[in-house]
């Protein structure tokens, strides 16, 4: 269990910073980071006591910094600044902008240039609402953008900014400059950085630090304060990061801090067990979630992902209506309703729910991705690659539209663009066999076996999800007439399905029975030919065969021309489990010493990525 930061705090003292922030960030017009303190603030159940002037020195400065209050001392300066809340809170940004235009400092200064930041978001995403291309709607090009941030560049030189202002700098760094250059996306880090020291509780700051975080490394080298926020800060950039286990280990501890019932905090256990694939577990804390707040739309359309995957169709239906009911215009629902039309294989509503989710917020990647799948359903490929580029575009972490790219080049025999993309989803999800089964196919087709072998045992050796792994690698061995190998996967492969009680009778299964059966009547194994022999016998597409292999061990054993109804008498076949269990243990012995190339589980890492799309035939020797 990971030691957390907040362990170490009083819950009482937490209390007060959480009903301080909220007045607080009121005063600063930012609602959604007002919204996730005060469902914090709910799930917290304690009276709050102000903490020790250590503890606010130690962390906000003075207490002036801890909480707001505002003197009345100049009315006029209050008259402007709730005249400008006012109008902010209605959204007539242009206005609220111009009646503090004057101020330069504190909350009316930032209500003056986040007015005019949300003014030009506003105007420029109604100037491109018709358009589906990421590059037209980026912001970088904003010339009103560009004004307000070389505004707030020279007040950062000056030194004369306050977190609050510090954070809607570094969001403006981060909307009109390329973060895929480390240059940009050190700068922006290095701003909100110092936001959250200023003042840790701006959740929005800690939010948007948390997205420009590329890897574990980059996380360790952040400087960060000591700060209890900075526990909810980890834990989410390990759900991003896709790293479910370090994620689940801090939540759980934040619960047993004082947080058991947060909404926050069990939403944010649901994605990190849907990004391991741990769907039931995940549907269950949503689920609970929505009992708790029937009226919650926030991550409900991840809940209706799930339903989807797992089949369940009067669920989704159910959770597409009680959303519509609720608020038929918010992105959520669009993506929930979406899905319900793709379950039912009406693939053109649900283009038209996505696409219209992406005009209430075309930063929404789920709606991105999901009409990716939707254009690639209809095989509209041209479509569905541009819908994964913006996804790509607005989170280069999003291994599912990488995936998606892969998947839409695959249709199109572009193999050597198909690797590429397969390659950037596997370096996101390293431990996924998925992955490494489509960068293996993706091999196969290429011709180029050895690397396809390598990605089929890294499947297996970190779990092989789809259960192909064993039978791909039987083929290829077969292809190059090692049949000793072929037969030691084939036999891994009928073991697996017997444990995982997968239902036989697919092409996998009968071909499988009918090579091994052939393989051990030609190395004289006859108990072990019979056994698949009988297991062929189950199969009608194999029977005949399973029959005539029979036939010719009994000739071989000496029995002679028995009666035919007698020897294929299925009754008296050998015990699978014992049988299975003697077999694999034979080859444990022999032919398991011959796989000097199988990965041990404890040592997988990703395949190296030197791969790009214009030199396929040259990476030979990109594989671990």
């Amino acid at each position: 269990m990971s030691k957390i930061i907040t362990e170490k705090f009083d819950k009482h003292h937490i209390k007060f910073e959480i009903l301080s922030a909220i007045k607080k960030c009121q005063a600063y017009g930012l609602t959604t980071t007002t919204k996730w303190l005060a469902e914090l603030s709910a799930a917290l159940d304690c009276t709050p006591v102000k903490p020790p002037t250590e503890y606010i020195t130690s962390y906000y400065g003075s207490a002036e910094n801890l909480s707001h209050e505002e003197s009345t001392e100049n009315f006029k300066h209050m008259d402007r600044y709730t005249l400008a809340k006012s109008y902010f809170d209605i959204g007539e940004y242009d206005r609220a902008s111009h009646v503090v235009k004057d101020d330069k400092s504190g909350p009316s200064y930032f209500l003056h240039v986040y007015s005019r930041y949300l003014s030009a978001v506003k105007k420029h995403q109604l100037d491109h609402i018709y358009s589906h291309n990421t590059v037209d709607r980026a912001l970088g090009k904003n010339d009103h953008l560009r004004m307000l941030r070389a505004e707030l560049a020279q007040r950062y030189k000056n030194s004369t900014m306050d977190s609050f202002a510090l954070y809607l700098y570094g969001i403006i760094l981060k909307k009109t400059s390329e973060m895929s250059t480390s240059l940009h996306r050190n700068e922006a880090v290095s701003i909100l950085s110092q936001s959250v020291r200023k003042y840790p509780m701006n959740w929005g700051a800690w939010h948007e630090l948390s997205s420009l975080v590329s890897d574990q490394q980059s996380l360790s080298a952040m400087d960060l304060p000591q700060h209890w926020m900075k526990d909810f800060f980890l834990a989410q950039t390990h759900v991003d990061l896709i790293n479910a286990e370090e994620a689940l280990n801090i939540y759980d501890s934040l619960k047993k801090c004082g947080f058991p019932e947060s909404c926050h905090i069990k939403t944010q256990e649901a994605i990190a067990q849907h990004n391991r694939r741990v769907f039931d577990d995940a549907i269950v804390l949503l689920e609970e979630v929505r009992e708790q707040d029937p009226y919650r739309l926030d991550d409900m359309d991840i809940l209706s992902n799930m339903y989807y995957v797992k089949g369940r169709r009067a669920d989704l239906a159910h959770l597409a209506h009680h959303c519509t009911q609720v608020d038929k215009y918010r992105v959520e629902t669009c993506c929930i309703v979406g899905n319900y039309y793709s379950i039912r294989s009406d693939h053109e509503k649900a283009v038209l729910y996505f696409q219209r989710a992406l005009k209430l917020n075309p930063n929404y990647l789920s709606a991105w991705t999901l009409m990716g799948h939707e254009y690639t359903e209809v095989k509209n490929t041209s479509a569905a690659i541009q819908a994964y580029r913006n996804a790509v575009d607005l989170n280069r972490r999003d291994y599912r539209a990488w995936y998606g790219l892969g998947q839409t080049y695959e249709l199109l025999k572009m193999y050597s663009y198909a690797l590429y993309y397969f390659k950037q989803s596997h370096r996101l999800r390293p431990f996924d066999s998925r992955m490494l089964m489509a960068v293996g196919e993706t091999y196969e087709v290429l011709e180029r076996p050895e690397e396809a072998k390598m990605c089929y045992r890294k499947a297996i050796a970190v779990g092989d999800i789809e259960g192909m792994a064993n039978t791909k690698l039987a083929k290829l061995y077969r292809s190059e007439e090692s049949n000793e190998w072929a037969a030691y996967y084939y036999e891994r492969f009928a073991q697996q399905s017997e444990e995982r009680g997968v239902v036989e009778g697919t092409s996998f299964h009968t071909e499988t029975y009918s090579f091994l059966a052939r393989h051990y009547l030609q190395t004289s194994v006859y108990d072990s030919a019979t056994y698949y022999a009988h297991k062929c016998c189950e199969h009608p597409a194999v029977r005949e065969e399973g029959k005539a292999i029979l036939r010719q061990i009994s000739q071989l054993r000496g029995i002679g021309e028995a009666n035919e109804d007698s020897e294929l008498d299925l009754t008296n076949q050998p015990t699978p489990g014992t049988h299975l269990q003697r077999i694999r243990s034979a080859h444990d012995s022999s032919v398991g010493a011959m796989d000097t190339d199988s990965p041990a589980g404890g040592s997988v890492g990703p395949i190296k990525l030197s791969f790009s799309p214009g030199h396929a035939e040259s990476d030979v020797s990109n594989m671990m």
